[in-house]
């Protein structure tokens, strides 16, 4: 008999932000796909960080309703909030939970210092913890942790990014047909995203390429991020820092050729796809990483990375997972 999964999370797609946490739900469908049962416990710590505290006792009458076997938590402040029920945690943590949020002077926010610490002290009490990085596994506190914690990526639904028709991409979107297009497929006003970079390397692309198109995506239906990477010739992304960005994921399992600085985990995906590249962090190096996409204008072949961070790869391993622990192969 399969585990009974609650999946803890405080972040999920709505109709109001459709694309929040949709690598959540891509794994929540997977695992339903491999008949395991699950069922969905949402905590809105985006709005107020004392809800984490007041999900105690409904998380709690959650576990008992649905006879869960294990707690799935998604994201630090989940983890530790899961901990206040009485069955076995699996713990997968983001990449800010552990790294911190970056201030505008080179450091982290005092408020996500808070969450690394109450982060580290879930990831020190669950049965199994899972990072998306070795960068975030070398982030934690103490060897033991280290040793034990497990580098899985969040996966990516092959059934919805997948290689298409680039010009009937441009025709859904309203996109021109025909001229050079960069997608820049992150929020805008988030410092560590640096757009600020992106634009400077975008303009001296420009001096070669006359109409070249910098695409910011943010704030899109995420029912329409396939077609975004379809569409376009390259995906930018310039980021100071980043987890595993789902964002390089999904383009490669599009075809969609990547320039990007080297953040998170893309030293784990873009050497197996000849024809992105990872860049110094500037202008110069960026854009001439834009140029090399634009000249060859290849497509990426998806195949090589669907065992790696597909959505089913990554709830087949999660279930086994699962299994272990309730089986008690799981020794810390």
């Amino acid at each position: 008999m399969k585990p009974r999964v609650l999946v803890a999370t405080n972040m999920y797609p709505s109709t109001g932000d459709p694309a929040r946490g949709a690598f959540v739900r891509a794994q929540v469908d997977a695992l339903r796909t491999l008949d395991v049962p699950v069922e969905l416990f949402a905590v809105h710590g985006d709005r107020r960080a004392l809800n984490y505290a007041r999900a105690i006792q409904p998380l709690r009458a959650a576990v008992h309703a649905f006879a869960a076997d294990l707690v799935y938590a998604f994201y630090g402040l989940t983890g530790w909030l899961a901990l206040w029920q009485p069955r076995p945690v699996v713990l997968s943590l983001a990449g800010d939970d552990i790294l911190g949020t970056p201030n505008r002077h080179g450091g982290v926010t005092t408020k996500s210092r808070v969450g690394v610490g109450l982060s580290q002290w879930a990831a020190h009490r669950a049965e199994i913890v899972c990072v998306q990085s070795e960068e975030m596994k070398n982030r934690l506190w103490g060897a033991e942790l280290r040793r034990r914690a497990l580098v899985i990526p969040y996966g990516v639904d092959p059934g919805r990014f997948h290689p298409g028709d680039q010009d009937q991409a441009r025709r859904r979107l309203g996109l021109p047909i025909g001229l050079p297009l960069v997608i820049f497929p992150n929020t805008p006003t988030e410092p560590r995203k640096r757009l600020d970079l992106a634009s400077k390397a975008m303009d001296l692309v420009g001096k070669d390429w006359p109409g070249v198109r910098l695409q910011i995506v943010s704030g899109v239906p995420h029912d329409d991020m396939p077609d975004y990477y379809r569409a376009a010739d390259c995906c930018l992304l310039t980021s100071d820092w980043e987890g595993s960005p789902n964002v390089v994921k999904e383009a490669l399992l599009c075809g969609l050729p990547v320039v990007t600085t080297d953040v998170g985990d893309v030293g784990r995906w873009i050497p197996h796809s000849p024809e992105s590249s990872i860049c110094g962090r500037t202008p110069e190096d960026l854009a001439a990483g834009v140029r090399r996409v634009l000249r060859e204008r290849r497509r990426v072949d998806p195949g090589p990375f669907l065992a790696g961070f597909s959505s089913p790869a990554v709830a087949a391993r999660m279930l086994q997972l699962f299994q272990d622990l309730v089986d008690g192969r799981v020794s810390r």
